[in-house]
């Protein structure tokens, strides 16, 4: 049975491309009209200067995952750097901002197949709830078919995404001849070089954000403490490639002209090969957020569940079918995300959150440096150089994030989430106090 649960993990390949499953969304057919609005071809600058901070905070998650070969990923590493109570509070408000993240998913999803089959209008919350119902029974049989499922997907959204990046480089040329690359800097009227930077950059940003997810299910992957750091750093440098070039030659086929475009991607493919472009990357994009709804399905009750299994939340949560699939994790994350779906609420609140995913970035920095001192002798697979300078710079561009793209309503609002998780966090542990 051993032998059999470990065949069914992650190799290194599978853990890469799931790292990529969970970064890669719809967002990039639609991103290069956003990230050229303000700095025009320059955007391109601002691209590799985003790679690099993502990196500094990727490289940090990737050495701290060499302690670990299981579930938690940012929970683990706090706890066992800063003691349950940290780790309480970013396992629990990491679990919360998944489940909202899965419904804005879901939602999107059902939004772009309603554009693909528009008899489908009206049906959007009926989609969504099927979808999330649907990818939770697919979870609960076990990691095997959810592995096959993960891996299938992603290889199709990656598809016409690798199909666009090819053919652009044939074309990048007569970008630079038709003039579409000059001048290289375009400010957009009334914004500063800095601003313009800062916002394009913030922008860029959130494209990346999902890394910090494989780490999450580091328990599903073979040899974890070797394999996760690697697929990371390997995830996170293939988008960064992905991306770079999908902006470059979506610049180079429209130029200008991109600010005019509702779907800049698909119009600039469309350019390149011909009417069938255009179809091919509408496909890529169902199926890109389809790819998010599946990672997401199968990483969010294995967050909650390791929370549990370390006996911060009631033990009941993390058990497992005979499947070896936490169940009742899946089916608690389940009903919370048709719950927001229903409700409505999940846009406000994925808005209100972002500041959530900086409480599980700076803890996972700060790790770096706490279990280093707390286990100065071991060996690891994968080791950041130039001491605590990576993670401190690390720290320093999360704050950096936050200072320029969360509001004071989204502080707050991390705020409130931080004090009811510790207010959780005691009642839970009075519980435990009182009946030993």
């Amino acid at each position: 049975m051993s032998s059999e649960t470990e065949n069914a993990k992650f190799s290194l390949g599978g853990a890469t491309l799931y790292g990529i499953n969970a970064v890669v969304g719809s967002g990039i057919f639609l991103l290069p009209r956003t990230i050229y609005m303000d700095l025009g071809p320059a955007s391109l600058l601002a691209m590799l200067f985003d790679a690099v901070l993502v990196l500094l905070l990727a490289v940090c998650f990737a050495e701290v995952s060499c302690y670990f070969d299981k579930n938690g990923g940012a929970f683990q590493y706090s706890k066992s750097a800063f003691g349950d109570f940290f780790g309480f509070i970013v396992g629990l408000l990491g679990w919360f901002v998944t489940i909202i993240a899965w419904s804005a998913m879901a939602s999107g999803f059902a939004k772009l197949l309603i554009m693909a089959f528009p008899a489908l209008t009206g049906m959007n919350t009926i989609i969504s709830i099927a979808l999330v119902i649907t990818l939770s029974i697919i979870n609960s049989t076990g990691l095997k078919t959810s592995k096959i499922f993960t891996v299938t997907i992603t290889i199709a959204k990656l598809i016409p995404i690798i199909a666009f990046v090819f053919i652009a480089i044939f074309f990048l040329k007569g970008g630079f001849d038709n003039g579409n690359f000059t001048p290289f800097l375009q400010l957009k009227e009334g914004m500063t070089l800095s601003k313009a930077l800062a916002s394009t950059s913030m922008t860029i940003f959130y494209a990346f954000i999902g890394f910090e997810a494989l780490p999450v299910v580091a328990g599903e992957m073979r040899d974890a403490k070797k394999n996760v750091p690697k697929a990371i750093i390997g995830s996170i440098s293939i988008v960064s490639v992905l991306y770079f070039m999908i902006i470059a030659g979506t610049i180079a086929m429209l130029g200008v002209g991109i600010l005019e475009s509702g779907a800049p991607v698909q119009d600039a493919f469309g350019m390149m090969v011909g009417p069938w472009g255009k179809w091919l990357i509408s496909v890529g994009a169902l199926i890109s957020i389809l790819g998010l709804n599946v990672g997401d399905s199968m990483m969010i009750p294995r967050y909650g569940a390791s929370i549990a299994d370390e006996g911060l939340l009631p033990k009941v949560v993390s058990k497992k079918n005979s499947k070896e699939a936490p169940y009742i994790a899946i089916i608690i994350s389940c009903v919370l995300t048709c719950l927001l779906l229903l409700s409505g609420s999940f846009e406000q609140l994925a808005e209100l959150s972002v500041v959530f995913r900086f409480i599980q970035y700076i803890p996972t920095a700060l790790a770096v440096i706490f279990l280093r001192k707390k286990n100065p002798d071991m060996k690891t697979a994968f080791r950041l150089p130039f001491g605590p300078v990576i993670p401190i710079l690390a720290i320093a561009v999360s704050v950096w994030m936050l200072a320029q793209g969360a509001d004071a309503k989204s502080l707050i609002a991390g705020a409130a989430g931080i004090v009811i998780a510790a207010i959780v966090y005691f009642a839970l542990n009075g519980k435990r106090k009182q009946a030993s």
